[in-house]
């Protein structure tokens, strides 16, 4: 009886489980589809000098001008569904300030987005990549420094595009390895609509309370437009 019991609520499970991974398998694909390209915030950063006053520092991000590549990649041992993002600053043809992978799972609720910056091997290898090469199939977990499972966001559809947060807010902590010592907390907001991206932070602060890199609790929205 047991186990018919089980085998019953197994294939129940299964029914109904099965067509919402199905469907969110199809989203993941439309979502890497949607992000992948070319981007910059310069109009963000322009309209934000336009409302300063004169004189006025503006806070970070909205300072500087950056140049974002989002570029799919095949690595298999990090998931199904990877891209390689660098930013560089001022132009297309600037330094590198920036690089991330982002993987993204396909979940019955949603789409989970995991984070990673890069250890030298995956620097060396994704430096300057502004199209798949097959050479990053060998890339693995090993090369990478994930984030903590409390930084990974849940998107989920919204309109023509989607939105999430990291889960659960005020979870996401990890330590710093840039600028100064100790442990750094993030709450974040990401949205993602057809010619942008568009990402919020309304939380990025040291342990102690002290704000980290000169960014304030409260910032703009950091947008990137699509340029390609």
């Amino acid at each position: 009886m047991v186990s018919r019991l089980i085998a019953s609520v197994a294939l129940t499970l299964s029914t109904f489980a099965t067509p919402a991974l199905a469907e969110t398998e199809a989203d993941v694909a439309q979502f890497m589809a949607l992000v992948a390209g070319e981007y910059s915030n310069l109009p963000n950063v322009e309209a934000a000098k336009a409302k300063a006053n004169p004189g006025e520092q503006l806070a970070e991000p909205l300072r500087d001008v950056h140049h974002m590549y989002a570029i799919p990649v095949d690595m298999p041992k990090v998931g199904a569904h990877v891209a390689y993002i660098e930013w560089r600053h001022d132009s297309p043809e600037g330094a590198i300030s920036g690089q991330r992978v982002w993987a993204y799972d396909a979940k019955p609720d949603g789409i989970l987005m995991r984070f990673h910056t890069l250890k030298p091997k995956a620097k060396a290898v994704l430096s300057g990549l502004t199209k798949p090469d097959a050479k990053t199939r060998d890339l693995g977990p090993d090369d990478l420094n994930a984030y903590p499972a409390a930084c990974f966001m849940l998107l989920k559809r919204e309109g023509a595009g989607y939105a999430g947060t990291n889960l659960p807010l005020g979870g996401c902590e990890f330590p710093r390895t840039t600028v100064a010592s100790g442990t750094m907390k993030v709450d974040a907001h990401l949205r993602f609509f057809p010619g942008f991206h568009g990402e919020k932070t309304e939380i990025l602060r040291l342990q102690a309370g002290e704000n980290a890199a000169g960014r304030t609790p409260e910032i703009e929205d950091w947008v990137y437009q699509r340029i390609r």
